[in-house]
């Protein structure tokens, strides 16, 4: 099995992500329900039964609505969080998963990969990112999947692992003008304004040009909000990160897309 790394889907409606490595199969977030998720990965030509792990950032609807739906079909799937993360989903879901607890900020080995789990600033029981050591393969060099979502702000350890990643998936989920205008409560604006809300288009550019060396060369933007951002607005957003490092690929993951976006 050659590496291979898939957004099934990501924004505020649901997220997940496929990595393949040297015999691995595991999901980063299980956030749709059943027949989406099964669809999504029998266009890739994998069944449920097929995975050997699923990883979960944190307790949010939208990153681990599937898990009963994945339990049903492989109910010997591991499930890997950390304790107050399975808490919060265990005393919600009523599921009995055969949890793999980790603790935030340690490195822990899953198949053929090392997954070290990345505190990030988000308003949950305890919300991790992941970054995943993928060894060398078939005349493919070894990479690093980091995965930064659900992020109010950036964090030194953020901006760490940014720089850090070979392969990148960093939130862009709003345009603070739309998110202005929007109908939206005024409460839910802050929430998601807030240093433990989630990160805007401006901050993931910041964040991007403000790291002095770093080796993605594979950035995907995601958990845009349906509402209130636009691919075309993170796009140009990108212009002047594209500038500064002529070796990355940019792409801009749209959230009406039910289609995966494949890394081969």
């Amino acid at each position: 099995m050659a590496f291979a790394f898939h957004i099934l889907g990501t924004s505020s409606s649901g997220n997940c992500s496929l990595l393949e490595s040297k015999g691995t199969r595991l999901l980063i977030d299980a956030g749709f329900q059943g027949p989406r998720l099964e669809t999504s990965l029998q266009k890739l030509g994998i069944e449920l039964r097929a995975l050997d792990g699923v990883l979960i950032t944190h307790e949010h609807s939208d990153h681990c609505i599937g898990l009963p739906a994945l339990l049903r079909q492989n109910p010997l799937l591991k499930v890997y969080a950390n304790q107050e993360t399975a808490h919060r989903i265990q005393a919600t879901q009523k599921i009995k998963p055969f949890w793999q607890i980790f603790e935030t900020g340690t490195t822990f080995s899953l198949g053929a990969t090392e997954v070290t789990a990345i505190p990030i600033p988000h308003d949950a029981a305890d919300p991790v990112g992941f970054a995943i050591d993928c060894p060398a393969e078939d005349h493919q060099p070894a990479r690093r999947v980091t995965w930064l979502t659900d992020l109010g702000h950036v964090t030194p350890v953020v901006r760490h692992h940014a720089a850090l990643a070979d392969v990148l998936v960093l939130e862009s989920n709003y345009d603070d003008e739309m998110l202005e205008l929007s109908k939206r409560p005024l409460s839910l604006k802050q929430r998601i304004r807030g240093k433990h809300g989630h990160l805007s288009n401006i901050a993931a550019r910041d964040l991007l040009l403000s790291l002095k060396e770093w080796q993605a060369v594979e950035l995907y933007l995601g958990h845009l909000s349906k509402e209130c951002n636009r691919t075309v607005i993170v796009d140009n957003l990108m212009q002047e990160v594209r500038a500064t490092k002529s070796d990355l690929r940019v792409t801009v993951v749209d959230p009406l897309e039910e289609d995966p976006v494949s890394l081969w």
